[in-house]
This record gives structure tokens, sequence and C-alpha cells, in this order.
């Protein structure tokens, strides 16, 4: 009897642990999904982009795990919006890799959709972008070729020669409710 009564209990642990596991991350983060800044930046390749709104992600082409199911969903809701929500924003692809055909990052952004913007940054230009959004990035010890990165979406404001990063989106899926939210304010500003 008492056998059992520990088995019972150990087995009851397991499931509690189990399920906190995977219920107490997503307690936490949905506070702190989406982050607001005023953070000026001026960076030239942003500033060519002739949005007044501009989504960025930065990964890499051919990323199979986080970026394509990633700009699939931004390239949906970038159909879904309104015309005028179309008409302001861009949204760009800032490439992590330094892959040999300099044309690939935008082959791979406008993949997903032909208003998209690819852009493939030098050695230099990957430190100078990545630094101002935190953005983590490493070759995979695991595939070669391949990149573990961090995989946040930001939303910018941009007028004439200045640049503001307003949202950074931490969880996904993306609360693209808030995000058109968040466009329609940045728009009306």
């Amino acid at each position: 009897m008492r056998q059992k009564l520990v088995a019972w209990l150990l087995f009851t642990i397991i499931i509690l642990v189990s399920v906190g596991v995977m219920v107490l991350p997503t307690l936490f983060t949905k506070g702190v999904s989406r982050m607001e800044l005023a953070k000026p930046l001026s960076l030239e390749l942003l500033k060519q982009q002739d949005k007044s709104v501009l989504l960025l992600f930065f990964g890499y082409s051919g990323c199979v795990d986080v970026c394509i199911p990633r700009l699939t969903s931004l390239a949906q809701f970038y159909e879904t919006s309104e015309s005028a929500t179309q008409k302001a924003l861009g949204v760009v692809f800032m490439d992590i890799s330094l892959p040999k055909d300099e044309t690939l990052s935008q082959r791979f952004a406008e993949f997903f959709h032909k208003s998209f913007v690819g852009i493939q940054l030098t050695k230099q230009q990957l430190r100078e972008y990545t630094k101002p959004f935190d953005v983590s990035f490493a070759p995979s010890l695991m595939q070669e070729g391949e990149y573990e990165h961090s995989a946040n979406l930001y939303l910018l404001k941009q007028d004439g020669k200045t640049q503001e990063l307003r949202y950074v989106y931490t969880a996904y899926p993306y609360d693209f409710e808030q995000i058109r939210a968040d466009i329609k304010e940045l728009m009306n500003e």
C-alpha cells in the first residue's frame, strides 16, 4: 500500500512539474512580449526606405525554423492590412549571414511578399545595425551554415532623416492586433 502511495505521489509531482514547465513561461512572458521605447537611431540603410513606419526583422536567408514562419505570418498580416497601412508600412528583412550572392536577401524577402525589402549587411554594417537593437546571433554549433539568432520584431517611426525605435515584440506568435494598433498610432502622430 505504501509503495502505491509513493508511486502515485511521484507520478503526481512529475505531472505538476511538467505542466508548470509548459505554463509558467506563458504566464511570465505575456506582460513583456511588447516593449515600448523611444530610442533615436541614425541608420543610413533604413533612411533609404520611403515608408514612415518600418517593421524590421533580423534573420538569415534560408532559416527554416525561425525566419520562414515569422516572415510568412508577417506577409499574411501585411496582406490583410488596410491600403493606407500598406502605403505607410515597410517590412525590412536584415540578413545577418554573409552570403556570396548579394541579391539573395532581397529574393528571400520578396518570396514572402513582393513589397518586402531584404538587405544584405556587410561585416561592418552587421556590427553597426545589430548593436542598437541588441540582436544576438552566432553560427550554429549543430549545423554548418546556419545561425542561432534572436527573433524579435522591431517597429520604427521614420520621418525624413530621423528614425526612432518605438516597439519591440519578443513573443511569437505575434499579437498582430497590438501591432496593428501600434502602427496606426505611429501613422497618426
